[in-house]
């Protein structure tokens, strides 16, 4: 594929890389998300099963960590529904820059509870997730295949 095929501004192979870095981000929380909703050794699966999904994270974090209580259950109450709301927007692209944010500030913050037990493997783990959404956010200008990409497209002059 030629350059001239594309938007002078904005070759296609940054497009198709933030494209599938935007995917990886967005189904990573998306799908840690929909894990929370799953009934761990059984076949259920709905809203109903988050808060004992959620329970021996909550347990381990407050038993080992130095954070305070009242942030780890304020943080379980809040993350599943983080997870998919922002992996949801990633994967379409909307809101396409605020949304990889977003996903970048949760997997540090998910990267501050590891440090803070300390789980040095996951906690780089999620340093590479971090790393990941950063290149995502930093090609965003390159955001042709998305819904932002589709609705917000500036017309070339003819």
């Amino acid at each position: 594929m030629s350059d001239q095929t594309c938007h002078s501004k904005c070759r296609c192979e940054w497009a198709c890389a933030h494209l599938i870095l935007r995917l990886w981000v967005g189904l990573r929380l998306l799908f840690a998300g929909l894990d929370k909703m799953r009934e761990k050794g059984g076949s259920g699966f709905g809203l109903d099963f988050i808060p004992k999904s959620m329970a021996p994270i909550k347990e381990n974090m407050i038993q080992y960590s130095i954070l305070p209580k009242w942030s780890v259950e304020m943080y379980a109450q809040f993350l599943p529904f983080a997870l998919l709301i922002i992996g949801a927007w990633a994967i379409i692209g909307l809101f396409t820059r605020a949304s990889l944010f977003a996903a970048g500030l949760l997997f540090v913050s998910l990267s501050l509870g590891l440090m803070s037990l300390p789980d040095d493997d996951q906690a780089v783990m999620r340093g590479i997730e971090v790393a990941i959404t950063a290149f995502a956010l930093v090609t965003s200008s390159s955001n042709l295949f998305s819904l932002d990409g589709l609705l917000f497209r500036k017309k070339s002059a003819e």
